[in-house]
């Protein structure tokens, strides 16, 4: 029987490693059956291989492999259990951690000592304006805050609910 390109025809598939429906690729002149063919089921492509009529198919769409490495060989260690890692802080910010330790409930205390106070006005912050030590002030994503120092001419280090931050004040001055 002379098979065409593209022509359906039965083949051992490499891929599969079962009898599937192929698809003809390549034919080779004078030669009855056909050089190459193309799995429908993998889309893999190969040289043809007469189909298997008879043999046992395997039971799962994926063929078990054969791996003759050594880690194949060797049994899988048991799972340990993962241990969520801590970030480790660096040299600098785990002494400036120890030396300032300022809390959510220190925070709360300064705002407590800061509502006593009636004629204290809470400014909104502008890294443009100047601040003093001790100021409070209302910024646009941490909230109410106060300044704890003044760092340099243009840094202010500031507690917020949420903790201590370095910005800036006084940016538009010359410095």
């Amino acid at each position: 029987m002379a098979f065409k390109v593209g022509e359906d025809i039965d083949a051992w598939c490499t891929k599969c490693r079962t009898d599937t429906l192929h698809v003809v690729v390549a034919l080779k002149a004078g030669v009855p059956e056909p050089k190459r063919v193309e799995c429908k089921e993998c889309h893999g492509q190969h040289m043809y291989h007469a189909p298997k009529i008879g043999a046992p198919k395997p039971a799962a769409a994926a063929p078990a492999a054969i791996n003759r490495t050594a880690a194949a060989r060797t049994p899988p260690k048991p799972a340990t259990p993962k241990v969520a890692k801590v970030p480790k802080l660096s040299k600098a910010s785990a002494a400036a951690a120890a030396a300032a330790p300022f809390s959510a409930r220190e925070w709360q205390r300064r705002m407590d000592e800061l509502s006593l106070k009636h004629d204290i006005a809470i400014r909104s912050y502008s890294m443009r304006e100047t601040f003093g030590a001790g100021e409070p002030l209302q910024h646009p994503k941490f909230g109410k805050g106060i300044v704890i120092e003044v760092l340099e001419t243009n840094k202010i280090a500031i507690l917020f609910e949420e903790g201590r931050k370095v910005l800036a004040m006084n940016a538009g001055a010359a410095g």
